[in-house]
């Protein structure tokens, strides 16, 4: 068997490879020189959008909550609200935890939304997940992708540890997907098992550290129940902004989708827990489900 050349100091010096040493300001030259620039997204919620400072490609941000605290529908309308804001801001949706036709069914009324999905999903498969959404990109070019779930993505009987099995997961979504072909990826990761009052949080992201650590930013949905008057005056006092109307229900809303608790049935906190390009940590802010989508009370 032969021995590996040797790299050698000659080697280097000569070295013109595309993934050569530069200074700092011929790279920046060269990247934009490029075509393919990085793209930022706003959307319609303002302070959201002022604490992150828009959705950029190349960029993971993991979206998390417990069980039924809104976390699919707060990233449906997010998504939403991008495209409306920008007509380049075209999603590609992979839905393996809610069933693609019902998650569709709220589109039907807009048939131009510019939503993608495969016709069929396969979990735990990364090489179909990276040419999905080369496909997406240069098909139709979608420059996000919304993954709901992580747990889908990662093998759940492998002998392996799951802590390092979603890790290598997280660091080839951000290398080879999101940075690779400059999209943006917003993914859904549920949390561990909640103690009694335990609130979602960080740190408690299900099974890996990693997800966090990996990740861009981290977005954490709750939701309270039994909100009352007083609550809510404290919540919206804090916020500066108190508007009577959140103590009503939402408008255009069917009367089937409430809950006998009229203040908190249809609200949400949306918090970024950290985000690294802007440096914000626990900013919260009140949502409210208005018709099939969320928005900023």
């Amino acid at each position: 068997m032969n021995e590996p050349k040797k790299f050698t100091p000659e080697d280097a010096f000569s070295y013109e490879g595309p993934d050569k040493i530069v200074h700092f300001t011929d790279y920046l030259l060269l990247k934009a020189g490029k075509s393919d620039l990085t793209k930022k997204f706003k959307c319609g919620f303002s302070l959201f959008d002022k604490n992150i400072d828009g959705l950029e490609t190349g960029e993971v941000v993991v979206v998390s909550g417990h069980t039924k605290a809104g976390k699919t529908l707060f990233t449906e309308s997010w998504v939403k609200s991008m495209a409306k804001c920008s007509v380049e801001a075209k999603t590609m949706i992979l839905s393996f935890e809610v069933r693609p036709d019902k998650m569709l069914a709220k589109y039907v009324s807009d048939s131009n939304a510019p939503i993608y999905l495969p016709l069929s999903l396969e979990a735990m498969n990364f090489d179909w997940l990276y040419r999905r959404c080369l496909e997406a990109k240069y098909k139709y070019n979608c420059r996000i992708v919304l993954i709901d779930h992580l747990h889908f993505m990662v093998d759940m009987a492998t002998r392996q540890n799951m802590s390092l099995n979603i890790g290598g997961f997280m660091r080839r979504l951000k290398k080879d997907i999101a940075l690779d072909l400059n999209l943006a990826v917003i993914l859904i990761a549920h949390q561990g098992q909640p103690k009694e009052n335990q609130s979602a949080s960080l740190g408690n992201i299900r099974d890996s550290s990693f997800v966090g650590q990996e990740s861009d930013a981290t977005i954490i949905v709750s939701r309270t129940e039994n909100l009352d008057e007083a609550d809510l005056k404290e919540i919206a006092a804090k916020q500066g902004e108190w508007k009577a109307a959140i103590l009503r229900p939402p408008i255009n809303e069917s009367a089937d989708l409430y809950s006998p608790d009229k203040y908190s049935a249809c609200l949400a906190t949306v918090e970024i827990a950290v985000h690294r390009r802007t440096g914000v940590f626990g900013w919260k802010k009140l949502f409210r489900k208005n018709g099939h989508f969320m928005e900023e009370v």
